[in-house]
């Protein structure tokens, strides 16, 4: 039996960031899963994996392998992928791109919670970070809240002005305390504490 895998470009193609929000909302509102994680660790290297099953839908294992060496090279950082399984016999179902998951999960949540939460008319919108989760954001919420603005602050300048060069009605910001202000929805897309 062939086992599809479903690739980032396979992925981007089909989402839809309104939908998915909607979905996610679902999802929460079904059975909740049971879930274990793992973490392995070389040096600085590190392995982790996050199995989730939910009775009667199905098991997803996702897999992460962090390498900071390969800041620099043309490999991320990050890689992995997601491995489905069947409820009723445990047979493989698909294997998904690691980073397609990442991205739409992540700012899906974000997106979700602030279109339940934050005001219907919000217009200004800050991304605290400029990585790759900062665009997926970016995205994310201007799909959520079209006809927003945005702003980007990072802890270096030149990545905010990149990001925010990258996309309309966006602009980069250098005082932090004064975007936070003036923003409707602050998100957060930093590994700082």
């Amino acid at each position: 039996m062939s086992v599809p895998m479903i690739s980032f470009e396979a992925g981007e193609a089909r989402l839809d960031w309104i939908a998915l929000t909607e979905a996610l909302a679902a999802g929460h509102r079904g059975p909740r899963a049971e879930i274990g994680d793992t973490f392995l660790y070389r040096g600085g290297d590190t392995l982790l994996s996050r199995a989730a099953w939910i009775d009667g839908m199905g098991i997803a294992v996702k897999t992460a392998t962090i390498f900071p060496g390969n800041d620099g090279r043309e490999t991320p950082v990050v890689n992995g992928g997601v491995n489905l399984y069947s409820d009723a016999d445990g047979t493989l179902e698909a294997i998904v791109d690691f980073h397609l998951v990442t991205k739409w999960k992540t700012a899906g949540d974000s997106l979700m919670a602030a279109r339940r939460l934050a005001r219907a008319d919000s217009r200004r919108i800050l991304i605290v970070g400029a990585g790759a989760v900062a665009r997926s954001l970016r995205e994310a919420y201007g799909a959520g809240f079209p006809g927003a603005e945005f702003m980007v602050w990072n802890r270096t300048n030149a990545a905010a002005a990149a990001l925010a060069a990258e996309y309309p009605d966006t602009r980069m910001v250098i005082d932090l305390e004064e975007a936070v202000a003036e923003a409707d929805i602050v998100t957060c897309a930093t590994m700082s504490t």
